[in-house]
């Protein structure tokens, strides 16, 4: 299984998102992913674009790359009209559209749209539902499903998917509840590094995850080594795409830990409201990003 790598784009207006997102595809990466959040509740006023409207422009305006969320909310998202969303934009890309879906983390951002922000256990639950109806819809099927928060009726999925069975499910999983839903219906698990964390504190954390996820793999009957796992290094309390031995030396551990895929995340010089982190955490420019690209991901490609 051969290591994947992609960028992650911040809260932009949609020239800079554009543009970014071309430059990425230009320096050969496969992958690139937006954020997706309504609104921050430290910075609640930013110009935030809705993520599955402007990948829908972005698939128009790329040619090659493949591009989704990292990651959508699933709260915040009814998953019958999250799956249509995601059907038309496979459709608009002729088949390059991945997603990646999460429990929610602001509380903040729950109140501000009217939805309950239930404790982790219930996020996890609503989680698990959610997905299993991504899994079934992606596919182009009628739904009928009846849960705790959902509640669909024959709901037809169409259009059907270009990619076959379906789109790139990936599950953002921190817990045992929403490592077993990734174990259970992910393509891939989304974990996120601490951003309180330092690197090293960091690994720990994922090797246990990786390692209960290897168990729920199992208890699925499923071989371990088919579910990627792909690490988010935008949050690490540490220079890490300094130099090209610092970024080798990142992707060299999580890789022996069991990452197979790694989305670095792209400081862009409109969003004020990341300044603060950008050396501790983020490719500062597209400068950096070309030298990693050319200088220190082959070594692991």
């Amino acid at each position: 299984m051969g290591i994947r790598f992609g960028v992650g784009m911040g809260f932009v207006s949609y020239p800079a998102l554009r543009d970014d997102f071309l430059f990425v595809e230009s320096l050969g990466l496969e992958r690139a992913w937006v954020a997706d959040q309504y609104a921050l509740p430290f910075a609640p006023d930013m110009p935030i674009l809705e993520a599955w409207t402007a990948l829908a422009a972005l698939a128009v305006d790329t040619k090659r790359i493949r591009l989704g969320t990292m990651v959508t909310n699933v709260s915040t998202r009814n998953p019958a009209m999250l799956a249509k969303q995601v059907l038309t934009v496979d459709q608009i890309s002729s088949g390059r559209v991945e997603l990646a879906v999460g429990s929610g983390f602001y509380p903040e951002e729950h109140a501000y749209i009217g939805v309950e922000f239930p404790d982790l256990r219930g996020r996890s639950a609503r989680l698990a539902e959610a997905v299993e109806i991504l899994d079934r819809g992606l596919r182009g099927d009628h739904v009928t499903f009846t849960g705790t928060y959902f509640r669909l009726a024959e709901a037809p999925m169409h259009p059907a998917p270009i990619q076959r069975p379906r789109p790139p499910l990936y599950v953002a999983a921190t817990v045992s509840a929403s490592l077993r839903v990734a174990a259970h219906f992910g393509d891939a698990v989304v974990a996120i590094g601490g951003l309180d964390q330092e690197m090293g504190q960091s690994l720990t954390r994922f090797r246990e995850r990786m390692s209960r996820l290897d168990e729920m793999c199992e208890a699925e009957g499923r071989h371990p080594a088919s579910l990627r796992r792909c690490y988010v290094a935008g949050f690490a309390n540490e220079p890490i795409f300094e130099s090209n031995d610092s970024a080798a030396d990142f992707i060299g551990r999580f890789a022996e830990a069991g990452a197979t895929d790694f989305c670095f995340d792209l400081y862009n010089p409109e969003q004020p409201a990341f300044a603060s982190l950008v050396t501790s955490h983020r490719i500062a420019d597209r400068d950096t990003l070309a030298r990693i690209v050319q200088d220190v991901l082959p070594e692991f490609c």
